[in-house]
């Protein structure tokens, strides 16, 4: 009497029944024993001497590694969001400058003062194409004190657009971070106690939850390596990158079209879609980067920046800036400036 028996129940994939994958048995005080599915399939006894408390159980048994945040205060990525739909900013523009500034900026980060941004985009006085309308031509955010400034730039030489620093250096990463938008980080790289069986052991990767469904999108140019099914990474993908990096996806719902070993993928290609298929406790993305068969953090690994401007094109895209300089003073254009976040979200006044 009084003993209680906590069960974890999960599909092994996909619309498939649920079955057992963690069993707790604790008294009012403590834990008494737990049995646990491995990636091969099997039951396996877990060591109890590190969870004391029954609460320890309930909490493992219950949670998928939620975060440490208490819920209070605003995420960039909402304050910006609500601000410009209330100040009726195009949605391809938000859309554009969230992708831009994705590299170096965590818009999950609560707001602070001193927060702002600027976006410069083109508008329907301005003489441009249907497909150029609401491009974004110049991006500044203010993120704890340190400003940064991007400008649209196409390079002559292969017609590619990019946004560029006043330098002439890429906004772009030769790896993105986070592939996968508007996603919380549900557990970090190292050492942590799996969600799953209950002990301590190496994460290799980051995980990034969202809802199931969600694209994933290759980090980088490469070449798909492995597409299928991989233990307990459930739906799987590698992706072989120059210079000895590779990068991998895990627990996908689907793959996109087209994804199998052998096939070259962009930065920014979708490539599958969230799922919880393998050993996982929700819909999340299991993103990992190795650098020469390595695992390394990928939210600390210095990764190498994308193009940076020289010669005669770093020139040309002075002449580019200095023109959107001069737009912004005068009228042309539309352009709406967040600034002095309090906390909330950001306030807006138009010019």
């Amino acid at each position: 009497e009084g003993e209680k028996l906590r069960i974890l129940m999960a599909p092994a994939s996909p619309g498939a029944r649920l079955q057992p994958y963690r069993v707790v048995v604790a008294n009012e005080t403590m834990v008494e024993a737990i049995a646990a599915l491995s990636d091969l399939g099997k039951y396996v006894a877990v060591d109890v001497s590190s969870m004391n408390t029954v609460a320890d159980a309930a909490a493992n048994a219950n949670s998928d590694d939620d975060d440490d945040d208490d819920g209070s205060g605003v995420r960039l990525y909402q304050s910006i969001y609500e601000t410009a739909m209330r100040n009726k900013v195009p949605m391809p523009v938000i859309e554009d400058m969230i992708k831009i500034y994705s590299y170096d900026v965590d818009f999950q980060r609560k707001v602070q003062p001193g927060d702002s941004f600027d976006v410069f985009y083109a508008g329907e006085d301005e003489g441009v194409t249907s497909s150029e309308k609401n491009d974004v031509l110049f991006a500044s955010l203010t993120v704890g004190g340190e400003t940064k400034k991007y400008y649209r730039y196409q390079s002559p030489d292969d017609g590619v657009v990019d946004y560029y620093d006043e330098t002439g250096k890429s906004a772009k990463k030769f790896l993105v971070r986070k592939p996968v938008n508007n996603a919380i980080m549900r557990s970090g790289f190292g050492g942590r106690r799996h969600p799953i069986l209950g002990y301590v052991k190496m994460h290799t990767g980051v995980d990034w939850a969202t809802s199931y469904g969600t694209p994933i999108f290759a980090s980088g140019n490469g070449l798909i390596e492995k597409a299928g099914p991989e233990g307990g990474y459930g739906k799987y993908i590698r992706i072989k990158h120059s210079n000895g990096y590779e990068t991998a996806y895990g627990h996908m719902s689907a793959f996109a079209k087209g994804m199998e070993a052998g096939k070259k993928v962009r930065q920014g290609q979708v490539i599958g879609f969230v799922g919880s298929t393998g050993q996982s406790t929700g819909p999340h993305v299991h993103y990992e980067i190795l650098v020469n068969g390595r695992f390394v953090d990928p939210m600390r690994v210095k990764l190498p920046r994308g193009r940076s401007l020289e010669g005669p094109m770093l020139a040309g895209f002075e002449k580019e800036r200095d023109r959107l300089e001069g737009m912004m003073s005068g009228r042309g254009g539309a352009i709406a400036r967040m600034s002095d976040a309090t906390g909330g979200p950001l306030q807006v006044t138009n010019r």
